[in-house]
């Protein structure tokens, strides 16, 4: 039983910051491949998949997470 905040594991608070970091990068990444699409770099069709595709991402990460 925790009595106190001190004895809450490291793990969680470690846990946090990498879903944190994924997070983090998933956003720039969108943002590079956005910008890409706009130049012309790469082609438009993928920003009309996006959420498809995010939610894909999204699925990997949480099976990832489950093992």
């Amino acid at each position: 039983m925790i009595e106190n905040d001190d004895d809450i594991p490291i793990r969680t608070q470690s846990r946090l910051n990498k879903t944190g970091v994924f997070i983090g990068v998933l956003i720039v990444l969108f943002a590079l491949l956005w910008i890409a699409s706009k130049l012309g770099l790469i082609p438009s069709i993928l920003f009309d998949l996006w959420p498809q595709i995010l939610l894909i991402i999204i699925g990997v990460f949480v099976l990832y997470k489950s093992l």
